[in-house]
């Protein structure tokens, strides 16, 4: 997987840049495949989703990041850091909205993320949606084993709810899978997209 490629030269270099300190010796958590299968999405990858009127709209990787933070008992200002852990997220845009630089239309989707944080003995993966918050994942155990989205049938499926609805533009619902991403996204006011498979 190229992904994971790109990730590793990424870690590299972190960890060239954090254990250059000579009197200081570290560890780093390392990933493995599995761990970077939540990320799904290539650089440069789009995707499109059909939304609550019938519009398509087209939403483009921009960023594909993975680094270090310091390991759990250790903070970035310590002279030492004993151990890394390692962090990746992976961002989508609509590309209606990212051309738009001073664009302020309601009518334009957020961004949306997936991230992981990997620890020496765990690992977190998490769900964000631009100015709505991150919503972690069970990601031991699916919701579904297999859930219609846009008359196509993914298996192990993974849901996000969220039933704070004192905003109608609060988000309400994410379906997620590791072989497509996103399948959809819902919100308190009805907007939603889902995925157009390709």
């Amino acid at each position: 997987m190229t992904q994971s490629i790109k990730l590793a030269g990424v870690f590299i270099l972190a960890t060239l840049l954090f254990t250059s300190c000579k009197e200081c010796e570290t560890t780093t958590t390392q990933f493995d495949e599995k761990d970077v299968e939540w990320l799904v999405y290539e650089r440069d990858d789009t995707v499109r989703f059909l939304n609550e009127i019938g519009d398509t709209v087209t939403y483009a990787n921009t960023a594909l990041v993975a680094d270090h933070v310091p390991g759990e008992g250790y903070n970035i200002s310590d002279n030492c850091i004993g151990h890394f852990d390692i962090q990746a997220y992976s961002v989508m845009q609509d590309i209606a909205r990212s051309s738009t630089s001073t664009s302020t239309s309601t009518s334009n989707n957020p961004g949306i993320m997936t991230f992981f944080l990997k620890r020496e003995n765990s690992l977190e993966v998490s769900l964000a949606v631009d100015k709505l918050g991150e919503y972690k994942l069970n990601h031991t155990q699916p919701a579904y084993p297999a859930v219609e989205v846009n008359g196509v049938v993914y298996n192990d499926v993974y849901e996000v709810l969220n039933n704070d609805a004192s905003k109608v533009t609060n988000l309400k619902r994410i379906l997620y899978n590791k072989q497509s991403g996103f399948l959809s996204l819902e919100f308190h006011n009805d907007r939603k997209l889902e995925l157009i498979f390709e």
